[in-house]
């Protein structure tokens, strides 16, 4: 598969240098894309920079941490994946300045990727194309985002991630498209692939049977729940179940069920009776508590389910994985097991701000993209 895809893995804190060992290592005739992830710690613009040297798209944005067979713990890093060949055809679309028409833009981001791959929106066909977002985790438009990039063309999958930066300062997360670096922004690619793919989503967390309503609550800060103060209201919850709220951050987390499926509301912290969310919900909503389940096994499962559904050969794993997951790894001692799990197939990605899963943004999930076979291939 190395013709098909391409991985490079560069540490330390000198940007220009680690820029180069990216174009170093992508360089090469028939590039197609390529995707770069990188530790908010490097200046973004000398990242941005290699789609100069490298003559094809680059997409990309800033996180906490980076997804790479190779990475060592808590090093400054870059991930990069190029994928190369005549198997694909990228189209790109840019929403910016999300604030002013969230909706409208990311709905017209998908218009022009359809566009520079020659046809419309409502033509994708879900055999053949696929769409990978990459957004501002900062904005405060995440969800208005995915729901217009994806009610766009409903009829094809939509995978992303929001791009992070470090947690408690006023800095924003940056996300960059062939050599512009963008705030309050997010990116659109539509994939036409001759290569099998599958646009996967795993979570952990498991249901329990508590079920609890939202009160009071604005954006992503909850004040009530079933009428209650809401930290006193969870802290019952939990306790309803044999369980202790770890505080300020806890292990267990919210999840709203939309025809069956769980998505989830991760609480990055409670503030005395206030609970702060990674997702936006509204009052009358109805939460089911969720707990840690396992997380290494669950991971593992899903990412061999979606290895079988591309014929088994793997040429590239695109991940989005929340930074939820990655707390609790580092919460339980699995941090190695984690990056084990994903190394088990050639994966690149990103510790995220939220992932985008059709029209929805969800919190303590992996979702990500799977490429295979070419299709028709013994």
């Amino acid at each position: 598969m190395d013709g098909i895809a391409r991985q490079v893995v560069a540490t330390g804190t000198d940007a220009a240098e680690v820029a180069n060992r990216i174009v170093d290592g992508l360089a090469g005739p028939g590039l197609r894309l390529a995707l770069v992830f990188a530790d908010w710690r490097l200046d973004a613009a000398t990242i941005a920079a290699t789609h100069r040297a490298l003559r094809a798209p680059v997409i990309g944005g800033s996180t906490i941490g980076v997804i790479g067979k190779g990475v060592p713990r808590d090093a400054v890093a870059a991930v990069a994946i190029g994928l190369y060949g005549d198997w694909l055809r990228v189209g790109i679309g840019v929403a910016q300045d999300l604030p002013k028409a969230a909706l409208t833009r990311s709905r017209d981001a998908v218009v022009r990727a359809a566009a520079s791959l020659g046809t419309t929106a409502e033509a994708l066909d879900p055999a053949r194309h696929v769409g990978i977002t990459i957004s501002d985790g900062t904005s405060g438009h995440e969800e208005a985002f995915c729901i217009g990039s994806a009610a766009a063309a409903p009829q094809i999958r939509f995978v992303g991630g929001c791009a992070a930066t470090e947690l408690g300062s006023t800095r924003r997360a940056l996300i960059w498209v062939n050599g512009e670096v963008m705030h309050d922004a997010g990116s659109v690619v539509v994939l036409e692939s001759e290569r099998s793919f599958y646009a996967m989503q795993s979570s952990h967390l498991v249901p329990t049977d508590v079920k609890t309503v939202v009160t009071a609550a604005a954006g992503r800060i909850v004040d009530e729940l079933d009428g209650r103060p809401a930290g006193t209201r969870l802290r019952e919850l939990v306790a309803s179940i044999g369980d202790t709220l770890a505080e300020p951050m806890p292990a267990h987390s919210f999840a709203r069920y939309v025809d069956g499926l769980p998505y989830v509301r991760s609480m990055t912290h409670v503030e005395g009776e206030r609970l702060h969310l990674a997702c936006a919900v509204e009052v009358g909503h109805v939460l089911r508590l969720m707990r840690p389940g396992d997380l290494i096994g669950t991971t593992t499962r899903d990412l061999g389910v979606a290895a079988e559904k591309v014929g088994g050969e793997v040429a590239a794993c695109l991940a989005f994985s929340c930074i939820g997951r990655h707390w609790d790894a580092a919460a339980r001692g699995l941090e190695r097991a984690l990056a084990g799990a994903y190394a088990a197939c050639p994966t690149v990605g990103f510790q995220s701000f939220g992932e985008q899963s059709g029209m929805l943004l969800v919190n303590h999930t992996l979702t990500g993209l799977m490429i295979g076979r070419r299709r028709g291939a013994s």
